[in-house]
């Protein structure tokens, strides 16, 4: 019992509560005006709606209340039978028949949330096939069969009947139904479209109220103009009020026996009504597709007011330019932030050439970027400057693409973005300054400015590559350069004072390698190291000698040397090599040259090879 209780006190119980009351209540009303609708007690009606609104509820609510809008269903077709005072076994009768085909009808119903989905093709055709043609079938077979005999007229007679009546009236009133049921009719009441939706409605009342409220002449497609105008102007469920609307007013009017219809020889009341049904379902075919075109239309429309929306929403407030031009270059619209990044309005742009905008130096490769988009390239980009107002230069790195072929979008446009990076470019100046000093760091001797010997054994390495040593190649040099008795210097003059002589030193020497290929190398301690490029042994002889003289004439006093001044003795060696190994003799062989001057008494040159051998012979 307590499980009961909190069942019947929780939210869910509270929507089974409404869903079976609200069905109770739809049902009952809409049976007892169908029922009011027979001309003879006991006579099948020609319209009946309370099956429709039924299907309708089931369709729309969700699964877990289903059954509860059935209950309510049931008791609201019981109470409007015990209300009429209808005897027991015909109300038990048309209750099951009643039942049964609303039960047929849900097995081939779509679930759905908006009128618009019941009306895609796919559930649509199902709902025709299974729930307008086959439901009513059985439940006519069903009860015709249990009202054998208590029926007027004869039995297909009342089967056909009833199969017309419940076929037509699920075809047309369980749409609008689902309209009420969805809430999708408070929508027409909205602020922007209250006014055109109650004018049309009002003139669907109007014009129908004239067509049907005379039956002199058969006026009845006169109704038709105002519901085909509904379904260009309103949504879909302002349709399917105004179908209501059209056939409750032309309800009204026949049954009291006035309308186009009586001019028309049908037989009794039940045919005009159903002639009156058909023109209904002939209508909304004819509205629907109207509706569902003029929706898809509205919806497009709507997209692609939001992409522009969007798009402007995104070029007004990007940090980049956003442009438009054409294949030519003048612009169409440029976003808002030109003021702030080149300090020039976007409609004092509009109608320019970009091209003219930036600086003459890159004018040329602007328009020829643009040139290739035109030729059918489908991006390009170009780093371009902008002066600004201020004259501050701005750099644009500008990428181009073809605009989509939109509504209004020329198939040739051209949509460009423009990004500033000045900060990137001066921080990628900064990082190259960076670079720049530390390649001097690593490769250049902190006290004499000269290449260190790191780069000095690198550039050797690399005469050592056997493509360097092809056939065919000039001579190479080497000099090495040593300060004589450079020790005894520091010892007496200190250490302050030797530094300045060897860089002194360092600058004659490289003062006398005039050519730019040429290569001076601090080779280590007061040692120096020169790489002669395309340089035989008497042109490597000619710049030691250069060389020694210009440190010579420094005049640096040196009380140490025999001299009485600093000077340098020099190693030469120089060969067109012919192997991987000669480029590192070649050091060899000017290190054993320059020792050779040494031994000679220094301040001279002695070269590789013959020097060598005068100096063995000594």
């Amino acid at each position: 019992m307590s499980a009961l209780i909190e069942a019947m006190l929780s939210p869910g119980w509270d929507n089974a509560v409404r869903a079976m009351v609200l069905a109770l209540a739809v049902t009952t009303v809409t049976s007892l005006v169908s029922r009011a609708l027979k001309v003879t007690a006991g006579e099948i009606g020609p319209i009946w709606l309370t099956n429709a609104a039924l299907l309708a509820q089931m369709i729309v609510v969700p699964h877990r209340l289903r059954c509860w809008a059935f209950a309510g269903g049931m008791l609201g077709y019981l109470s409007a039978s015990l209300l009429v005072g209808e005897r027991l076994f015909v109300s038990v009768s048309y209750l099951c028949a009643n039942l049964l085909e609303v039960l047929v009808a849900l097995a081939f119903a779509p679930p759905v949330s908006t009128v618009v989905e019941f009306f895609s093709p796919k559930p649509l055709v199902k709902f025709m096939a299974g729930a307008v043609l086959l439901a009513p079938v059985v439940s006519g077979l069903l009860v015709t069969s249990m009202l054998h005999g208590q029926l007027v007229g004869h039995l297909l007679q009342n089967f056909c009947k009833w199969v017309l009546s419940d076929a037509l009236s699920l075809a047309i009133l369980t749409p609008v139904a689902i309209v009420f049921w969805t809430g999708e009719v408070t929508q027409l009441l909205r602020v922007e479209r209250r006014r055109r939706t109650g004018c049309l409605l009002l003139l669907v009342c109007v014009i129908t109220t004239g067509v049907f409220g005379q039956n002199h002449f058969p006026l009845l497609y006169w109704a038709l103009p105002p519901i085909v105008l509904l379904a260009l102007q309103a949504e879909m469920a302002g349709l399917m009020v105004g179908l209501l609307l059209c056939l409750g007013i032309a309800v009204s009017f026949t049954v009291r026996g006035s309308g186009p219809l009586w001019t028309f020889p049908y037989g009794d009341l039940a045919t005009r009504v159903f002639a009156l049904q058909f023109f209904l379902v002939a209508a909304m075919g004819i509205a629907l597709p109207i509706s569902a075109t003029q929706m898809g239309r509205c919806r497009l429309l709507a997209m692609f007011r939001d992409l522009e929306q969007r798009y402007r929403i995104l070029a007004e407030n990007a940090t980049d330019i956003v442009m438009s031009m054409a294949p030519d270059g003048r612009l169409t619209y440029v976003s808002p932030r030109a003021t702030a990044v080149i300090g020039i309005a976007p409609e004092n742009l509009v109608g320019l050439q970009l091209p003219d905008l930036v600086l003459s130096d890159d004018r040329d490769a602007l328009a020829a970027a643009i040139k290739s988009m035109a030729m059918g390239a489908s991006r390009a980009s170009q780093v371009i400057r902008f002066r600004r107002m201020d004259g501050q230069v701005v750099w644009m790195e500008c990428t181009f693409a073809l605009s989509s072929k939109g509504f209004a979008a020329s198939p040739h446009a051209l949509t460009a973005t423009a990004h500033d990076i000045t900060e990137r470019w001066a921080a990628e100046q900064r990082l190259a300054d960076e670079r720049s000093q530390l390649h001097a760091f690593a490769f250049r001797d902190g006290l004499t400015g000269v290449f260190n010997r790191r780069y000095f054994d690198r550039e050797m390495a690399l005469q050592a590559q056997p493509e360097f040593w092809a056939e065919g190649r000039s001579f190479v040099g080497i000099v090495m350069v040593d300060i004589d008795g450079y020790k005894s210097y520091n010892d007496r003059y200190g250490h302050q004072a030797g530094d300045e002589c060897m860089r002194a030193i360092a600058q004659a020497i490289a003062s006398s390698a005039k050519r730019p290929g040429d290569i001076v190398a601090r080779y280590g301690g007061d040692e120096f190291a020169l790489i002669l490029k395309e340089t035989d042994p008497d042109g490597a002889r000619v710049v030691s000698e250069r060389i020694r003289q210009t440190v010579e004439s420094l005049q640096i006093p040196h009380v140490a040397s025999p001299a009485g001044i600093v000077t340098v003795s020099c190693g030469v060696a120089a060969q067109q090599p012919d192997s991987v190994g000669d480029s590192l003799n070649l050091v060899a062989a000017a290190d054993r040259a320059l020792y050779a001057a040494k031994r000679r008494g220094r301040n001279q040159t002695c070269v590789a090879g013959a020097d060598e051998k005068d100096d063995a012979g000594l």
